[in-house]
């Protein structure tokens, strides 16, 4: 794939020593009047490094590279959450070839990138000066928050936790760690959709490169040697999550964040873990913010949105949306294929698209879903769970006896779905329809027809082969499902992203992996839908999947 680098001289910016946003110890930072070039009407800063500061300017090319190799998706929703540099700022002869050490006589200087939005700036009466509005804020006592007229409730803290985890994802899917996260980098709004802002993208790394040597903040530090890992940034999120509920800078305690939602309190404990093997993906928080934040919204919220001192910024410059980060397209995660114990004859399928884990060894012609493939990019750059009912929002009494609304429940023959909690999605009823055919096939036992069920690009199982269809369906023999509820709908990227909860009941031996000899199951699985032909099931990724012994 052709890109292109776009290269810019200081002297080519206007005035800019005049309008200095700060500094910090790696260089200082200022607003650019006259953007050169394409950049011409945008809102943009520019980082020039201190002298003496040691930065890897071939690190920091790949990093104004990685923006032409994202794909559309990844590009869409990452260019309004990073301040991501966009183009080289150089000194000496114009640079003639790539990476840019290979250059004599030119030396980088500096970066442009995004300039911070004043959506993302505190106005406050009760403060010295205009902030900008980092999630530092929110570690802090409710009194001080009214005090400097920030009122974030518990539902909008769900929502910009909901935005960050879903930046790392896909950040980690795409080779990026950010290293040092922490509140002092992450700023948010509230103004229309929560969003989180991640600044210092520099420091970030760049598929396993830094342009400097990592640091990390006092009280955010990892326990093990290796650090801007995405097992760090997990750790660091699980902090995250616990500080902004229990609105300290320091805490680790839960109990907070467990009145609001068991599974993210369990979520946190486990990256809080010292073995950076265990602790979740940024996948597996997605699931659970996503309802929890859900069963939240359903609930009025008594505090109002926004902040009440934020006014419109009289500085005369344009303020558009955050520019796009300009920047290796990344291509898809490395492929991982699952074991399983040695039961029955074939390799383990870890999910088959009802829902379950089959521990049963399957041939090879059955491939693993679960997880992208991956390879490496090149470029030719030219220089220029269950629903949680615990903690502080207990649902009504005999919510376990209570009939769905009527209008909330999708029928067919062998099974229904209960929608009322995602009914506000448009595409919930026809979802609903799909998943209440789907598994009501699979009860009784018409397994042709739930196989139709599947996008035909699905990798779950080999659709044209008759050997992989048997296989699957000789999984599903013993298989009931029951209490099925679609719990979440929502549109990402290509994909429509859909949560549903249900419990299954099958013969010891077709267990989820570990266990094999369980013989019902309760399950929360996250698929990935296509509109083909109407809604149909490509993948449930193995991070969207959760279950425990009934």
């Amino acid at each position: 794939m052709m890109t292109t680098v776009s290269w810019v001289r200081p002297d080519q910016l206007g005035d800019y020593t005049a309008r200095s946003l700060g500094a910090g110890g790696q260089g200082k930072v200022y607003a650019v009047p006259s953007p050169p070039g394409r950049f011409q009407g945008q809102y943009l800063a520019y980082k020039e490094y201190l002298p003496g500061i040691a930065y890897d300017a071939d690190v920091l090319h790949d990093m104004v590279v990685l923006r032409d190799l994202l794909s559309p998706s990844d590009r869409a929703l990452l260019d309004n959450r990073l301040t991501w540099p966009s183009a080289m700022v150089y000194t000496g002869r114009p640079p003639e070839r790539l990476p840019p050490s290979q250059n004599a006589g030119m030396r980088v200087v500096g970066f442009l990138m995004p300039r911070v939005a004043p959506a993302y700036e505190l106005h406050s009466p009760n403060l010295s000066e205009v902030k900008l509005q980092a999630l530092e804020f929110l570690l802090n006592d409710d009194g001080y928050a009214a005090r400097i007229g920030l009122h974030v409730d518990d539902g909008q803290r769900l929502a910009l936790l909901l935005d960050l985890a879903r930046t790392l994802d896909r950040l980690h899917r795409n080779g990026v760690t950010v290293g040092d996260l922490s509140p002092k980098n992450i700023l948010f709004t509230l103004i229309g959709t929560p969003k989180c802002l991640l600044i210092d993208c520099d420091s970030m790394r760049c598929r396993g490169r830094d342009v400097m040597s990592q640091v990390e903040t006092t009280g955010w530090e990892v326990p093990e040697p290796a650090k801007a890992t995405a097992a760090s940034d997990s750790w660091k999120f699980a902090l995250v999550a616990a500080r902004v509920f229990n609105r300290d800078h320091d805490s680790t305690d839960l109990t907070p964040l467990r009145a609001v939602s068991t599974e993210l309190a369990n979520l946190a404990s486990r990256g809080q873990t010292r073995d950076p093997a265990r602790r979740p993906a940024m996948g597996e928080w997605l699931t659970a913010l996503d309802l929890a934040r859900h069963r939240m919204g359903r609930r009025p919220s008594a505090a109002p949105v926004g902040n009440p001192y934020q006014p419109p910024p009289p500085d005369p410059e344009p303020h558009p949306d955050p520019v796009p980060f300009q920047a290796p397209q990344r291509p898809p995660a490395t492929s991982g294929t699952a074991g399983g114990g040695p039961a029955k004859a074939f390799v383990a399928l870890l999910l088959v698209i009802g829902g379950l884990w089959a521990a049963v060894q399957y041939g090879p012609d059955l491939v693993n879903s679960l997880t992208s493939g991956s390879g490496a990019a090149t470029d030719s750059p030219s220089v220029r769970s269950a629903p949680d009912t615990g903690g502080t929002y207990p649902p009504p009494e005999n919510t376990a006896d209570a009939e769905p609304e009527p209008e909330y429940l999708a029928e067919a023959p062998g099974a229904s779905v209960d929608y009322s909690q995602a009914s506000d999605a448009p595409q919930a009823p026809e979802v609903a329809a799909m998943f209440a055919h789907f598994y009501g096939a699979i009860n009784t036992k018409d397994y042709d027809k739930a196989l139709g069920y599947y996008d035909p690009g699905t990798a779950t199982v080999d659709l044209d082969s008759a050997a992989s269809r048997d296989k699957w369906k000789e999984v599903m023999a013993t298989t009931q499902e029951s209490d099925i509820a679609l719990t979440a709908v929502r549109d990402s990227g290509d994909f429509t992203l859909a949560t549903v909860s249900f419990r299954s009941h099958q013969d010891p031996g077709y267990g989820p992996a570990g266990h094999e000899n369980s013989t019902c199951t309760d399950w929360t699985v996250t698929y990935q839908l296509t509109g083909t032909d109407g809604y149909r099931i490509f993948k449930a990724p193995k991070e969207g999947v959760s279950h425990s012994p009934c």
